[in-house]
């Protein structure tokens, strides 16, 4: 069962002489129960296809299918939600609230959906 599928993903920078293509034309699909690197040289465009695919950047062209749902036909607050609830983001650099604690920064997003979250000791 597919559960990532990318068309001919595109995304560029700037405009004229100074565009630069960061991802340029990628196509995969990811089968349920695959496990998948991204590897590459430093600026090869990793780190953004992985935005791309977690739905934190827009391709300038191409889709990106998550469960056969076209993340880029969302709109903002659908893309919003389908982060909080499907997409597990953990990023390169440190991107915490720091008036929250670290266990107020890891259940955000329950308390954003509205749902409990249960501490295990």
């Amino acid at each position: 069962m597919e559960i990532l599928r990318v068309e001919n993903l595109i995304k560029t920078y700037g405009k004229g002489e100074a565009e630069v293509k960061a991802v340029d034309n990628v196509s995969f699909s990811v089968e349920k129960g695959e496990f998948v690197a991204i590897v590459g040289a430093s600026g090869s465009g990793k780190s953004t296809l992985l935005h791309l695919i977690g739905g934190v950047d827009r391709p300038t062209s191409g889709n990106i299918y998550i469960d056969g749902k076209n993340i880029n036909a969302m709109t903002n607050d659908a893309l919003a939600i389908f982060r909080r609830r499907q997409v597990g983001i953990v990023y390169q650099f440190y991107n915490l609230i720091p008036i929250l604690t670290v266990e107020e920064n890891i259940t955000l997003p329950c308390d954003l959906d509205g749902k409990m979250w249960i501490k295990k000791s």
